[in-house]
């Protein structure tokens, strides 16, 4: 009988987490009897496989320790895992042997019928492979390139088959006329859709059936429209449009392009930052919408917890020292970094900021936007704000030596310094700011204190509550009780049937305390760190965001696809 896969994770996600061992995970995929569990099949392995794979004769199972576990009919061709091990560049290949029944359900799957496999068996169908005798293993490796084209061979063809016909289903964005005057106002009208949705971008993506528009909201992509006429080649009109809203070249279309324009929308003001990239079907155009005002007023409103929020304001009122904010792309660190300076700005301060972009725009603020063409960048910017006498200093971000280098020294001779770095964690940031060439004693010195941040979705108020099982309450590293009660995201109108609505942080404050000082003076590993960290009782984004899942913020389900959780309660995202 086939396990569920209740959390939703491949194995190969759960061999990484050490969450199981490679034969449990062969197991879960294939039993003793030769049952094949299809919940657990990895659809990115499926997805990578070459066009030409016969997924008729190899079903890919599981990709690890650079070895393709496939599975195969009962008696496989003795040629088969040379062929395929060949085909995959030598890669190592293990068969494990799939069940009649299986067979069924996976031709199925990739649109096979018995007539098309093996047309002499169509009754009791077990698959055999049918080589033709006069072929040598070379050749079948030549016949299996040749099959490319035909996209009834293999998972990658029947998947592309499946997100083609996804594209048919995105409504046609009905417009009134094709004209250059009707197209511009449907696309800043289309802006102004986004706007109201909370969509941070707009994606044009060309394909062969139109030009696809989705927006991004909450972090997630979502389809949206599809321009398309068999009048005009709308893709190339729409994005000419864009290109003039954005001052950009319109004759220029085989090389990628950046602009930025100010629009005003649905009565707001925003900035609006285009960027396009010649594809295979013509120009991707991306719109990232920036609006004026940040909507974030205050740290609550970020979602850090009140517990964590006197620490950070402390570290907020001091008159020097560097404070950096860490996290991946899209966890929300601007955002942090502008609620920060709002709270500091005062008549009696000259906060000054060097910025790439400028994203929002904050009163009694010089804003410093960097230029890499006019030699603007931030350590030059830097260099010359520390002659403007500022009191507050804000880097967009720290990229290089140099600006470490010069934030550094501006913390230590009476400047209050904030900053972001691309970390995973908190404890990474002093072995980053170490890797980059500080010397341990300046990190010691200067740093107060780091904030590593993620973004999770808000479950809406359709939410259901439930009560998790015993493996969901394991898995958080939570005990067995009858009053935790968790949240399941559902769906409405209000939503668009995505189950969340808006989205706020988790957060790792951890403060540079006396022992942290002396242990960045003795270049310690990130283990180290951590196990420090552990002992101050700082808690890390693992535990801040079981957390929110148990106040029903947000769904366990949405925590895993933010941040990794190990038996020890340690991210990995």
């Amino acid at each position: 009988m086939a396990t569920a896969n209740p959390i939703k994770q491949s194995l190969t996600q759960l061999l990484k987490a050490g969450k199981t061992t490679l034969n449990d995970a062969l197991s879960l995929l294939v039993d003793n009897t030769g049952a094949l569990n299809f919940e657990y099949l990895d659809k990115q392995l499926l997805s990578a496989m070459p066009s030409s794979w016969p997924a008729e004769q190899a079903i890919p199972l599981l990709f690890w320790s650079n070895k393709l576990y496939v599975g195969v009919p009962d008696n496989p061709d003795p040629a088969l895992k040379k062929t395929l091990s060949d085909f995959l560049n030598g890669c190592q290949i293990e068969f494990k042997t799939i069940m009649p029944e299986s067979w069924n359900k996976w031709f199925t799957l990739i649109g096979k019928t018995p007539g098309n496999v093996t047309p002499a068996q169509t009754t009791n169908l077990k698959p055999q492979l049918q080589p033709q005798p006069t072929l040598t293993s070379q050749q079948k490796l030549t016949q299996l390139r040749q099959q490319q084209a035909s996209s009834l061979t293999a998972p990658q063809g029947r998947l592309g088959a499946e997100l083609e016909a996804t594209i048919e289903k995105i409504p046609i964005r009905q417009i009134m006329a094709t004209d250059e005057g009707a197209i511009a106002n449907d696309v800043r009208a289309l802006m102004g859709e986004a706007l109201s949705q909370r969509a941070s971008d707009i994606h044009f993506e060309p394909t062969t059936k139109g030009l696809i528009v989705r927006f991004r909201i909450d972090g997630i992509l979502r389809d949206a429209c599809r321009y398309f006429s068999t009048v005009q080649d709308l893709r190339k009109v729409v994005i000419a449009r864009i290109k003039i809203i954005a001052d950009l070249n319109i004759a220029e279309q085989r090389q990628p392009q950046d602009g930025r324009v100010t629009e005003v929308l649905g009565g707001s003001r925003v900035d609006l930052r285009v960027s396009t990239l010649p594809t295979l079907h013509g120009e991707k155009c991306v719109i990232r919408i920036l609006p004026h005002d940040n909507n974030y007023t205050s740290l609550i409103d970020l979602g850090m917890p009140k517990s964590r929020i006197a620490t950070y304001e402390e570290w907020l009122s001091r008159s020097q020292g560097m404070i950096l904010i860490t996290g991946p792309t899209g966890s929300g660190k601007t955002s942090t970094l502008y609620t920060s300076l709002a709270k500091l700005v005062d008549t009696t301060k000259n906060v000054v900021t060097v910025e790439d972009p400028v994203e929002y725009q904050l009163a009694r603020v010089n804003q410093v936007q960097v230029n890499v063409k006019a030699g603007l960048t931030f350590s030059a910017g830097l260099r010359s704000i520390l002659r403007q006498d500022p009191d507050i200093v804000m880097i967009g971000e720290i990229r290089d030596l140099e600006t470490a280098e010069i934030a550094i020294q501006a913390a230590l001779t009476g400047h209050l310094v904030l900053s972001t770095l691309h970390t995973n964690d908190a404890a990474s940031t002093i072995a980053r700011l170490m890797d980059m060439g500080i010397e341990p004693y300046l990190i010691s010195s200067a740093l107060i204190g780091v904030v590593a941040q993620r973004l999770v979705r808000k479950v809406c108020s359709c939410h259901q509550e439930y009560q998790p099982s015993v493996e969901e309450l394991e898995l958080l590293n939570l005990s067995s009780s009858k009053d935790e009660v968790f949240a399941k995201a559902v769906g409405c109108e209000k939503c668009n049937g995505s189950g969340y609505s808006g989205r706020e942080g988790i957060f790792e404050i951890m403060p540079v305390s006396e022992s942290i000082q002396q242990m960045i003076q003795e270049r310690p590993n990130l283990n180290q760190i951590k196990t420090e960290l552990v002992k101050l009782g700082v808690p890390s984004l693992a535990h801040a965001g079981i957390q929110k899942v148990r106040k029903r913020k947000t769904t366990l389900e949405e925590l895993l696809r933010v941040v990794s959780i190990t038996k020890q309660g340690q991210e990995e995202k």
